[in-house]
Protein backbone atom coordinates (compact mmCIF):
# COMPACT_ATOMS: atom_id res chain seq x y z
CA UNK A 1 0.00 0.00 0.00
CA UNK A 2 1.19 3.43 -1.07
CA UNK A 3 1.29 6.22 1.30
CA UNK A 4 0.52 10.00 -0.08
CA UNK A 5 1.20 13.03 2.23
CA UNK A 6 -2.01 15.00 2.81
CA UNK A 7 0.36 18.12 3.80
CA UNK A 8 2.98 20.23 2.64
CA UNK A 9 5.33 21.81 4.54
CA UNK A 10 7.62 24.62 3.40
CA UNK A 11 10.06 27.23 5.07
CA UNK A 12 11.54 29.98 3.03
CA UNK A 13 14.65 31.46 3.08
CA UNK A 14 14.08 34.85 4.66
CA UNK A 15 13.74 38.49 3.62
CA UNK A 16 15.02 41.57 4.74
CA UNK A 17 13.30 43.97 2.38
CA UNK A 18 9.68 43.83 0.55
CA UNK A 19 9.19 41.17 -1.82
CA UNK A 20 7.66 38.21 -2.80
CA UNK A 21 8.78 34.42 -2.14
CA UNK A 22 9.07 31.82 -4.85
CA UNK A 23 5.92 30.13 -5.93
CA UNK A 24 5.33 27.02 -4.49
CA UNK A 25 3.05 24.00 -6.30
CA UNK A 26 0.73 22.52 -4.08
CA UNK A 27 -1.32 20.70 -6.80
CA UNK A 28 0.15 17.58 -7.46
CA UNK A 29 -2.65 15.19 -8.14
CA UNK A 30 -3.48 12.20 -7.67
CA UNK A 31 -1.45 12.55 -3.82
CA UNK A 32 -1.96 15.92 -3.31
CA UNK A 33 -4.52 18.53 -4.03
CA UNK A 34 -4.82 21.01 -1.67
CA UNK A 35 -7.32 23.64 -0.10
CA UNK A 36 -6.36 24.50 3.15
CA UNK A 37 -3.26 27.06 3.94
CA UNK A 38 -1.68 28.16 7.05
CA UNK A 39 1.33 30.71 7.36
CA UNK A 40 3.51 30.93 9.98
CA UNK A 41 5.38 34.58 10.07
CA UNK A 42 8.49 35.16 12.00
CA UNK A 43 9.83 38.65 12.20
CA UNK A 44 13.12 39.41 13.88
CA UNK A 45 15.67 42.52 14.30
CA UNK A 46 12.64 44.66 13.84
CA UNK A 47 11.97 48.21 15.30
CA UNK A 48 9.56 48.43 12.82
CA UNK A 49 5.59 47.03 12.11
CA UNK A 50 5.67 45.16 8.75
CA UNK A 51 2.90 43.85 6.57
CA UNK A 52 2.66 40.33 5.09
CA UNK A 53 0.19 38.79 3.01
CA UNK A 54 0.08 35.01 0.88
CA UNK A 55 -1.10 34.96 -2.58
CA UNK A 56 -2.56 32.19 -4.56
CA UNK A 57 -3.36 31.37 -8.00
CA UNK A 58 -4.55 28.84 -10.33
CA UNK A 59 -2.44 29.32 -13.99
CA UNK A 60 1.21 30.50 -12.08
CA UNK A 61 0.98 34.35 -13.60
CA UNK A 62 -2.67 35.62 -12.42
CA UNK A 63 -2.28 35.94 -8.06
CA UNK A 64 -4.40 37.08 -5.62
CA UNK A 65 -4.41 37.37 -1.86
CA UNK A 66 -5.70 34.50 -0.30
CA UNK A 67 -4.95 35.49 3.14
CA UNK A 68 -5.38 39.58 2.72
CA UNK A 69 -2.43 41.97 4.07
CA UNK A 70 -1.55 41.00 8.09
CA UNK A 71 0.27 43.46 10.22
CA UNK A 72 2.86 42.52 12.40
CA UNK A 73 4.15 44.60 15.09
CA UNK A 74 7.30 43.51 16.82
CA UNK A 75 9.73 40.33 17.32
CA UNK A 76 7.17 37.51 17.13
CA UNK A 77 5.68 34.51 15.09
CA UNK A 78 2.37 35.08 14.00
CA UNK A 79 0.03 32.52 12.49
CA UNK A 80 -2.46 33.27 9.71
CA UNK A 81 -4.96 30.61 7.89
CA UNK A 82 -7.45 30.12 5.16
CA UNK A 83 -9.94 27.20 4.34
CA UNK A 84 -11.51 26.16 1.26
CA UNK A 85 -9.48 27.77 -1.38
CA UNK A 86 -8.15 25.66 -3.76
CA UNK A 87 -5.69 26.89 -5.44
CA UNK A 88 -2.20 25.25 -7.86
CA UNK A 89 0.66 27.65 -6.44
CA UNK A 90 0.93 29.83 -3.09
CA UNK A 91 3.75 32.35 -2.34
CA UNK A 92 4.28 34.69 0.91
CA UNK A 93 4.96 38.20 0.31
CA UNK A 94 6.43 40.82 2.29
CA UNK A 95 4.13 43.57 1.57
CA UNK A 96 6.01 46.47 3.55
CA UNK A 97 7.65 47.87 6.80
CA UNK A 98 7.04 51.05 8.31
CA UNK A 99 9.28 52.74 11.19
CA UNK A 100 12.66 50.95 10.07
CA UNK A 101 14.24 49.23 7.24
CA UNK A 102 15.49 46.62 8.97
CA UNK A 103 13.32 43.76 9.58
CA UNK A 104 14.35 40.29 8.75
CA UNK A 105 11.04 38.29 7.60
CA UNK A 106 11.07 34.38 7.79
CA UNK A 107 8.24 32.41 6.52
CA UNK A 108 7.38 28.91 6.67
CA UNK A 109 3.64 27.53 4.88
CA UNK A 110 1.60 24.88 5.42
CA UNK A 111 -0.97 23.18 2.10
CA UNK A 112 -3.29 20.98 3.12
CA UNK A 113 -5.98 18.47 1.59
Amino acid sequence: MAYYPETLFYTYSALTAPGTGTMLSTYQPPQLVTKNYAMFVTVASGNTSVTVALQGSIDATNWSKIITDQVITGNTTAHFSVTNTPVKYIRPVFVSEVGGTDAIVTFSVSAST
